[in-house]
């Protein structure tokens, strides 16, 4: 979908150049070489606007028909898809004072389909509004796997099922992803609101707005990181606190059924062979050595 806004209202695509706001959502392979023909940009400027591998940066657009245009890559997430590699998908801002170009894979911020509101803002406040509403579907997913890593958190305190265990893998996987997508978008972001800030073209509280935005994601990763890493320690040594019970267990039932193994070889001379109480006299005295070995071992607190 190709919408198209200057100071008059919605228009056609032939102006794309004189456009305040154009906005491609999920656009075509027609579309995408339609633009580049139109302000002349290189091919590979859309290569990967739909991968989750695309690099968040802000730079200089050479080449371009759009005067001293910039070019400013960010992410968006969209909560519908179950693969966190289909959920984080790019966004592709091409502006310069004049105009601002967007290509998005889903709808953009709501304030960018109000006609009063663009006619009010700047191009670069139209640009943090987008910003400020991509960093708000990230937070909602954060605030999600906060939950997620809390229940597998008591979980790990109970139990060491399979489940647990993939569900903590699939998170781990999804945090990989957003650690590689928020520090790529953190340092391109601080670029571009330092470069709004020299240029005065745009709401100083907006770009407040959109750095502390940043951080409260840059701190909520860094806390979900924290936690997942608490979350495999205590489910590593409630596994190796299990295998240590285990070993134990094992290595008390060995100690009577070595001495049962023993007077159980076809050999004379051993004790008690004659005696009628002999074979009593053997399983109590193995049960005695098995109950010794066990208290040990609980002193050193092998069997909690």
């Amino acid at each position: 979908m190709l919408t198209v806004y200057d100071k008059n209202g919605y228009i056609t695509s032939d102006n794309l150049l004189s456009a305040k706001l154009v906005i491609l959502v999920n656009p075509t392979s027609e579309e995408l070489t339609n633009i580049e023909k139109t302000i002349g940009c290189d091919a590979h400027v859309f290569t990967k606007q739909t991968s989750a591998t695309e690099v968040s940066h802000f730079n200089v657009l050479p080449k371009c028909k759009i005067e001293n245009a910039r070019i400013f890559v960010s992410f968006n997430f969209d909560a519908g898809q179950t693969q966190v590699e289909d959920a984080i998908y790019p966004t592709i801002a091409i502006f310069n004072s004049q105009q601002l170009i967007l290509v998005l894979q889903k709808k953009p911020a709501p304030i960018l389909e109000n006609q009063k509101a663009i006619a009010k803002l700047s191009v670069e406040d139209l640009l943090i509004k987008q910003l400020l509403y991509q960093n708000h579907c990230f937070n909602e997913e954060l605030t999600k796997i906060k939950q997620q890593l809390d229940q597998l958190d008591h979980a790990a305190r109970t139990t060491t099922k399979t489940k647990s265990l993939k569900e903590a893998t699939d998170l781990t996987r999804t945090l990989v992803y957003f650690n590689h997508t928020m520090d790529d978008q953190a340092s391109s972001i601080e670029a571009l609101t330092d470069f709004l800030k020299k240029q005065h073209s745009a709401n100083s509280i907006f770009i407040i707005d959109l750095l502390l935005s940043q951080r409260r994601i840059t701190i909520y990763r860094d806390l979900l990181e924290s936690i997942n890493g608490l979350f495999s320690a205590m489910m590593d040594n409630h596994l190796n606190n299990l295998m240590k019970y285990l070993d134990s267990i094992a290595l008390i039932i060995s100690i009577p059924a070595l001495i049962s193994g023993i007077w159980g070889m076809n050999v004379g001379g051993l004790p008690g062979k004659d005696n009628e109480f002999g074979f009593l006299w053997v399983i109590l005295f193995g049960a005695a050595l098995a109950i010794i070995s066990a208290l040990l071992l609980r002193k050193k607190n092998y069997l909690k």
